[in-house]
């Protein structure tokens, strides 16, 4: 009994080609064939490795901790707001993180205008909250003065081997 009779079923495609873009890259140990365009835009034939990835992912700025203190002193200034507590709940953080950012107007007001008109990327990224703060700590103007130079050296030193 033969079931191909039919025209329609003689048609019937037996196979059908799809070109899907791949890429391969190591995840661990391992060897992995992975579906879809490589990331960050890399051409390349050859196995993608952690170091191209890394070489390759884009540069992002990240907040700077002292502007986010300017703003809540900012916030802090306005006539309707009368309590830490109030800028806390404006920004949806704890009072006590309202704190910790208001220590860091503390620094020197040499300073602060530096850090504000930095556009490197990298240099930006190196001020983090924890390096501003322990500066701010510092009691006498000239020691808060003596640490920043100190780490403004280790990141010129530090972007002069990237």
């Amino acid at each position: 009994m033969n079931w191909l009779l039919d025209y329609t079923t003689k048609r019937t495609i037996s196979s059908a080609k799809i070109r899907l873009p791949v890429y391969t890259r190591f995840v661990r140990q391992r060897l992995v064939i992975m579906v879809g365009q490589a990331p960050y835009g890399i051409k390349t034939d050859e196995r993608i490795t952690s170091r191209m990835l890394m070489e390759a992912r884009p540069k992002v700025r990240k907040p700077s901790p002292l502007d986010v203190a300017l703003k809540y002193a900012e916030v802090l200034n306005e006539p309707s707001i009368v309590s830490k507590n109030q800028v806390a709940g404006r920004f949806g953080v704890s009072r006590a993180r309202v704190c910790q950012m208001f220590k860091l107007l503390a620094l020197d007001q040499s300073i602060i205008p530096h850090l504000t008109s930095i556009k490197d990327i990298d240099e930006h990224n190196f001020w983090t909250e924890r390096k501003l703060r322990s500066i701010a700590l510092l009691e006498h103007k000239d020691e808060q003065l003596a640490e920043f130079n100190r780490l403004r050296r280790e990141v010129c030193r530090e972007m002069a081997l990237v």
